[in-house]
């Protein structure tokens, strides 16, 4: 996080990554800098392909004015990705708001139904980040009822949120759109916060049973390592991504897979 986007599109390229999940708090800080197309041209020069834009969120449960402005930043920021073709823009879900599970499934399908109405003329399509148990998230994904909505299956959220690692077999795999691996330290599940992830195969987390499951899943999408462990980004940004690929490839081995 420290580092400028610059820095993690260099050294992406430099230690092996094929592509960079663009912070958008980075992305504004980019372009108040320099220009889409010098983002472009940056892209191009390190031959590093954009998965996703993460993240925004604040649409379910906000005022109408809120929404409303929500929504014009979703547009510039499909306007962004329609340029650099990125592939998805990741929203973050919002639980269930205080509601009971058919009164958050009607909010949900109202909001995110005119998010998507914003998208069709653009190329990027919406990948929903949900952060609790998989069960509820397909109930609302299914009231929404648009292919054109896919899904975050963030591990280190499917964990925190019941632990059941068989619940991702739930999950249609045509859904699954972005997947975010890392791992955490071993404490309580409901005392885990973002700074306890790790490295992919330095925690708990069963990664490699997590790894079969998406891969029998048919998932040939990105793996992103998604990491807000303060204590690394005191490193070099090549150190941190160095031993963020090798940790990747040691994991996905022990899996019996392989990064292509």
């Amino acid at each position: 996080m420290p580092y400028a986007l610059e820095d993690d599109i260099r050294v992406a390229r430099e230690v092996g990554f094929k592509g960079v999940e663009i912070w958008v708090g980075k992305l504004n800080e980019y372009l108040k800098r320099k220009s889409i197309d010098q983002l472009k041209a940056l892209l191009s020069r390190y031959e590093v392909k954009v998965p996703a834009l993460c993240a925004i969120g604040g649409f379910v449960f906000s005022n109408e004015e809120d929404f409303r402005s929500r929504l014009s930043e979703m547009e510039g920021l499909l306007k962004i990705a329609e340029r650099i073709r990125a592939d998805y823009i990741i929203v973050c879900a919002e639980g269930l708001g205080g509601l009971d599970i058919e009164k958050a499934k009607e909010r949900y399908a109202s909001r995110l139904r005119e998010v998507l109405d914003l998208c069709s003329s653009y190329r990027a399509q919406i990948a929903l980040e949900w952060f609790h148990e998989i069960p509820i998230c397909l109930e609302i994904i299914e009231t929404i009822g648009d292919e054109k909505l896919g899904l975050v299956v963030d591990i280190f959220h499917v964990y925190r949120g019941d632990g059941n690692i068989d619940n991702v077999k739930l999950i249609p795999g045509e859904l699954i759109r972005h997947v975010h691996i890392d791992d955490c330290i071993d404490k309580p599940r409901e005392e885990l916060t973002d700074r306890d992830r790790v490295y992919p195969g330095l925690g708990v987390i069963p990664l490699t049973k997590f790894l079969r499951i998406l891969d029998s899943k048919g998932y040939k999408g990105y793996l992103s390592v998604e990491l807000f462990n303060e204590d690394y980004w005191k490193l070099d940004p090549r150190e941190i991504a160095l031993r963020a690929i090798k940790a990747l490839r040691k994991v996905v081995e022990k899996s019996g897979l392989r990064l292509e």
